[in-house]
């Protein structure tokens, strides 16, 4: 990570980035860097506690997010810039409407580095983080390869490739930011969470690459194009077995969640047809992979 570059992190969830790239987010801070959190959702649906589920959630969420971001700023005389965009959470859209939004920040900020979920080879498949992902990648697709970012790299990937180095000791600050994430973890989780998840995969690039660092994929620019996604066909039956078991197992996480229509949750009305909402893409897993080129 350079000093003096605009960073710009796009996270599905307000606790994602703690989940998906901590470190690295926390680096971009301590060096100075603008940057910038883009949030795509407001978090409606982050509990399994119907009573919470809906505008009151989200209002919680967002105080535990600047919480959380206060945790990661202490000390580090830098300031982290929060952009909202407001979709409502398990519901967010990919469509024309969602990467012209997309695409207009980009083209307004011009940050150096772009971090987001990867769109294809996904380690979450919850549908916000893929759409999170593809929207990201499909609004980079309108630049000119002279203004793309100079670094696009996909967090929660199961194809990694990029590897950037950090400390042991921002654990603990990781944790804390963790922490306030109180509606979503408990203390035992968030203990697990870092000893299970966080610290294995790091201990795992330890003998990967001889030191501790987090992983990314990074996307290839490729005749001036942004480089596709494989072809289903194409995989071998390692990657295959890979896709299906993540986007099987992990799909179920958030599904169970949605438990609530959006009415009732009192989100949208009957009839309404808001750009939230219209011509959202069908759920899929690797439909988009098979499509030919």
């Amino acid at each position: 990570m350079k000093k003096n570059v605009k960073v710009m992190f796009f996270t599905p969830h307000p606790d994602d980035i703690e989940l998906g790239c901590p470190f690295i987010y926390l680096e971009a801070i301590r060096l100075g860097n603008e940057v910038i959190e883009v949030l795509m959702t407001n978090g409606e649906y982050g509990t399994t506690n119907n009573d919470f589920k809906g505008k009151r959630l989200s209002r919680i969420r967002m105080v535990e997010l600047d919480r959380a971001n206060k945790a990661f700023e202490k000390g580090m005389n830098n300031k982290i810039r929060v952009v909202k965009l407001g979709y409502i959470d398990g519901h967010l859209p990919l469509n024309k409407e969602s990467v012209q939004r997309v695409f207009d920040l980009l083209k307004k900020e011009k940050p150096d580095i772009v971090i987001t979920c990867d769109p294809w080879y996904a380690q979450d498949f919850h549908e916000d983080h893929l759409n999170t992902g593809r929207t990201v990648y499909f609004a980079l697709k309108k630049f000119k390869p002279a203004e793309l970012p100079k670094k696009i790299l996909y967090y929660l990937s199961t194809r990694t490739d990029f590897y950037v180095k950090c400390r042991w000791k921002d654990f603990k600050i990781i944790k804390e930011a963790l922490a306030e994430h109180k509606t979503q973890y408990t203390a035992l989780e968030n203990k697990l969470i870092i000893l299970m998840y966080n610290k294995f995969a790091i201990l795992r690039h330890l003998f990967e690459k001889c030191s501790i660092s987090e992983s990314f994929r990074e996307q290839r620019v490729l005749n001036g194009e942004l480089e596709p996604p494989e072809k289903f066909e194409k995989m071998s039956f390692r990657k295959r077995s890979r896709y299906y078991t993540y986007s099987t197992v992990t799909i179920w996480g958030y599904m169970k969640l949605i438990d609530m229509s959006l009415e009732e949750l009192g989100l949208i009305s009957k009839f309404d047809l808001s750009d939230t909402l219209k011509n959202r893409e069908p759920r899929y897993t690797y439909k988009y992979l098979k499509k030919k080129r």
